[in-house]
């Protein structure tokens, strides 16, 4: 197979490669929202059940309260210096603490979950709102 193969079918192989990797790592940078507040939102079952501005400075402990199977729980959220995770929640409900172990998120493309009760807590940021004096209609 190697003796059929010419110097531009290789140098056509590492390109492909190069190329592949480049949009691997700048397709997370890419998708990243505006550049507006951030905020942590928390959805459980689908449903967004808190959002939170994000601390971009300092440390700050946020608890939240949520109903699983007919019972109240509180979930904590840790915020510190533009980075956000959830603390354990109860065993009860979630056995693993594998949403624990996903550590700290800090980009709109990061999530952690808690999936035995579907709980997910991720970053928005809105776009910085700009006020036109005119819009434009093309035809």
């Amino acid at each position: 197979m190697l003796k059929m193969m010419t110097r531009w079918d290789f140098i056509l192989i590492i390109l492909i490669v190069v190329l592949s990797a480049a949009a691997t790592f700048s397709i997370p940078w890419l998708l990243a929202g505006g550049d507006g507040e951030a905020e942590v939102v928390v959805t459980l079952r689908g449903e967004e059940i808190y959002r939170f501005p994000l601390v971009e400075s300092g440390h700050e402990e946020i608890p939240f309260d949520f109903e699983v199977d007919g019972q109240q729980y509180t979930g904590v959220l840790e915020m510190e210096d533009g980075a956000v995770r959830l603390q354990r929640l109860p065993e009860e409900i979630l056995p693993l603490g594998i949403h624990r172990d996903m550590g700290w998120i800090s980009r709109e493309y990061e999530v952690i979950v808690a999936l035995p009760i579907q709980m997910t807590v991720t970053i928005e940021t809105t776009e910085p709102e700009e006020h036109e004096d005119y819009d434009i209609i093309v035809q």
